[in-house]
């Protein structure tokens, strides 16, 4: 039956759960891997635009899945920081803003979620069930 988390150690893993995160990182690791490509490409082709809309849309299903879970966006921002750190400064323009604009979404994402946690907008659920069968 689903109940209210009730320890600290409930509390923590409850609100960070890692399945919400999976398209978000998906995406952003296929735009890491065409991050090379989109410089040499230049700024105005459709690699570095297609970077652009993937690290949008990346950090729009890490926002997304923010409502639920505080792992999704702090995982994006870190991913984010690994997979770009060595290139930003060779990215269009337009890829370095979405960039920066992601990053600011997912921690103003992860602090609504914390906000929504400590008041009690939003508790989730754990379940007491044995996984294993009971023969």
């Amino acid at each position: 039956m689903p109940r209210p988390p009730r320890t600290p150690l409930e509390i923590i893993t409850a609100n960070s759960r890692p399945q919400p995160a999976i398209p978000a990182v998906f995406v952003l690791l296929i735009c890491g891997l065409f991050a090379a490509t989109a410089v040499q490409a230049g700024s105005s082709s459709v690699v570095a635009w297609g970077l652009t809309i993937g690290l949008l849309a990346s950090c729009g299903l890490a926002v997304a899945a923010g409502c639920c879970s505080v792992f999704p966006p702090l995982i994006w921002i870190g991913l984010a920081g690994l997979l770009f750190r060595s290139s930003f400064a060779a990215l269009a323009l337009h890829s370095r803003a979405a960039l920066a604009a992601g990053v600011v979404a997912a921690v103003a994402m992860t602090v609504v979620q914390i906000w929504r946690v400590k008041t009690g907008r939003f508790v989730p659920t754990i379940t007491d069930e044995p996984t294993g069968s009971a023969e």
